[in-house]
């Protein structure tokens, strides 16, 4: 499995319980521990969330990481991706 196509499988699944549990908004241990549910990705008992702060590491590092993740004041925020913009907005303000 390609990374692309690995990033996409873990957002879809990520997307999913979110939608579930009705949240639009985890953290990286919650991501993580659903993912181990889901059987895509193992979480470390002794650092819950550390598979997956690696990856993401990794991504932010790359310049690759999904508009929808962000690491702010050393933890990372994982957003429902249906939520986010995909295009730009032009003419926001409108004058006459």
């Amino acid at each position: 499995m390609t990374e692309n196509v690995e990033i996409k499988a873990l957002q879809e699944c990520l997307d999913e319980y979110m939608t579930q549990t009705g949240r639009h908004e985890i953290d990286d241990i919650e991501a993580n521990s659903a993912l181990a549910r889901a059987g895509l990705l193992e979480d470390d008992t002794p650092s819950p969330g550390k598979p997956l702060r690696e990856i993401l590491a990794r991504l932010r590092d790359d310049n690759l990481l999904p508009q929808n993740i962000k690491h702010m004041y050393g933890r990372w925020k994982i957003r429902l991706s249906r939520t986010i913009a995909k295009a730009p907005l032009f003419f926001q303000f409108q004058y006459d």
